[in-house]
């Protein structure tokens, strides 16, 4: 049985094809104007995909390399300080070389001790530095100052100790692969602190003329002081000529230098067989405190050498990525300018074919 092609089945063939042809079209011009071959998730599923995958693979990329700048940078600025501390350091050793040999004169000593507060305060600044707003010796306190001195010249340190695993502060660099970036002022620069003693429960320790040392308890609720000797028994003494018992916790740079600073005030107070000896302990703190310091810029260069390392890895990531993202993504210009002038055509054909078909009537079959 034969069909009859009715002219609204015709119609709707012409008019799905011109709709083809004009779809065709408009994608082409979009993929032209866009440069992308991909307008919707339609156009390929999978090449979406990877388009999509690969997008998210360099946005991370991107943010590795940003956390990757930075951290180079913050380490510069470390090994630029540590290498001004150890300049300093090396001339406060090189003062405590020359008055070791015990041939300078009050005069030159009381110089020599205006030098070395000097390098003090300047290493304290130093230890003080801020780096994006953030004070690089503070460990994980990045927002308070570091150190401060009070007014009996103890140098102490506010930041997170070396020995509480919290002072890290690390950047992701890759993947999963994290970098640490700081160290902390106690473990490079150390601190001093001169403070009286105190007893177990933290009252106040004093000796007598004699020397029997004397405890100070503080009632708290009439804050009324008492006191009494260690081995026991009530101090019935006059309280003004007790005299505190001080003690001293130091480590690193400013313990070597205030220890060498008081050990020449000791010689220039007349100590002078203590002052020297307490002076020649300070050559091996300063030893010490200058390997300390240069472990730590070795630690540190090596990590610098791996952040470099690691952005090198990045870029060649970053090229590998763009390019395979080209190659599923971008328009090859002349191959999408000749498919588009040839859909133009075909959808011009189509119109003309359709407009000279529907020009067809009753009469054309009547002679």
């Amino acid at each position: 049985m034969v069909e009859r092609l009715t002219s609204s089945s015709r119609y709707a063939l012409l008019v799905a094809d011109m709709q083809q042809s004009l779809m065709n079209y408009n994608r082409l011009t979009a993929q032209l104007s866009s440069g992308s071959k991909l307008q919707s998730i339609k156009d390929d599923p999978i090449a979406a995909v990877n388009v999509l995958n690969t997008n998210r693979q360099l946005g991370q990329i991107d943010t590795f390399a940003q956390n990757v700048e930075m951290a180079s940078a913050e380490l510069s600025a470390l090994d630029d300080l540590m290498s001004l501390a150890t300049g300093y350091l090396s001339t406060a050793w090189d003062k405590a070389v020359q008055a070791n040999n015990q041939t300078y004169g009050n005069d030159s000593l009381e110089a020599l001790k205006v030098e070395i507060d000097e390098i003090i305060k300047t290493m304290v600044d130093l230890a003080n530095t801020e780096y994006n707003d953030n004070y690089i010796f503070g460990g994980a306190n990045t927002k308070n100052l570091p150190y401060t001195m009070d007014e009996n010249g103890n140098v102490i340190y506010n930041g997170t100790p070396h020995d509480n695993p919290d002072y890290i502060r690390q950047t992701e660099v890759a993947d999963g692969v994290f970098e640490v970036i700081n160290t902390t002022g106690d473990k490079v620069f150390g601190w001093y602190e001169n403070t009286q003693e105190t007893d177990a429960n933290g009252n106040k320790v004093f000796v007598d003329a004699d020397g029997n040392r004397v405890i100070e308890t503080i009632d708290p609720d009439t804050q009324t002081a008492t006191y009494a000797y260690e081995a026991g028994g009530a101090y019935t003494g006059d309280v003004s000529e007790l005299e505190a018992v001080m003690q001293e916790d130091y480590s690193g740079v400013f313990g070597a230098l205030k220890v060498l600073s008081n050990s020449i005030q000791m010689v220039l107070d007349g100590n002078t067989e203590e002052g020297y000896e307490l002076m020649n302990s300070t050559l091996d703190m300063f030893s010490d405190s200058l390997n300390t310091i240069t472990q730590e810029q070795t630690q540190f260069g090596g990590v610098a050498n791996r952040l470099e390392m690691t952005s090198s890895t990045l870029e060649t990531s970053n090229t590998s990525l763009q390019a395979y993202l080209s190659e599923i993504n971008d328009v090859d210009m002349a191959e999408a300018v000749t498919e588009w002038m040839q859909a133009q055509y075909a959808y011009q054909a189509s119109m003309q074919i359709a407009a000279s078909t529907m020009n067809i009537s009753l009469l054309n079959y009547m002679q």
